[in-house]
């Protein structure tokens, strides 16, 4: 929720396959996010202005399509230009620096009297390739399937949430569990195990190094 001049905007964030399978219209959702008692007394009495959606392409370079074709360049999400990494949540200057890149490039097959696929792409790419957008992409291409993982989203902080509140309970008159059983304990009861765990803290090395 966030204030502009004279409006108040309230959103969600949601998962397009987690939205499918529950169900549920987003709607629905967010007239029970309006009806939330610490949300309720802030938007009481107010009018509905406009109502909007938007598809934020998430997967980076995975899911990135043609950069253009003879007389059209893709650029910002358009071309899945977005970046998701967790640490990084871009997108604008994405989607600047493509249009410009796109524009410069445009101009230059126009001045050069060929507007087809190889002269007008090769040029946008190459644009792309000497900035920081496809840089970026590229480096942090693993980071958008590790960090929307079920692992990464649910179970890690379940079991991180769960040790410590453990450690710190007191369970008198039984003796306390050393550290390493219960973090055992704990990973059972969340669903992790241990190689996923290694092969996720690999990746994020390899990733955000």
């Amino acid at each position: 929720m966030y204030t502009n001049r004279d409006t108040l905007s309230v959103g969600l964030v949601l998962s397009l396959p987690s939205l499918a399978a529950s169900g549920r219209r987003p709607e629905d959702l967010l007239a029970e996010l309006k009806a939330n008692p610490a949300i309720a007394p802030l938007v009481a009495g107010s009018d509905l202005v406009e109502y909007g959606a938007h598809l934020i392409p998430e997967a980076g370079v995975s899911m990135m399509p043609k950069l253009g074709v003879s007389g059209m360049l893709v650029a910002g999400d358009a071309a899945g230009m977005c970046l998701a990494a967790g640490l990084w949540l871009e997108g604008v200057n994405f989607a600047i620096a493509s249009g410009a890149a796109a524009g410069e490039a445009a101009a230059e097959a126009l001045r050069a009297g060929s507007t087809g696929e190889r002269a007008l792409v090769g040029g946008y790419r190459r644009r792309l390739e000497a900035g920081f957008v496809l840089a970026d992409l590229e480096k942090l291409k693993r980071a958008p399937h590790l960090v929307l993982s079920d692992r990464m989203q649910q179970r890690y902080p379940d079991l991180v949430c769960n040790l410590v509140e453990q450690m710190f309970t007191v369970v008198n008159p039984s003796p306390k569990l050393g550290l390493r059983r219960l973090a055992r304990v704990e990973a059972a009861k969340a669903g992790v195990r241990w190689r996923d765990l290694a092969r996720d803290a690999w990746t994020a090395m390899r990733t955000f190094g």
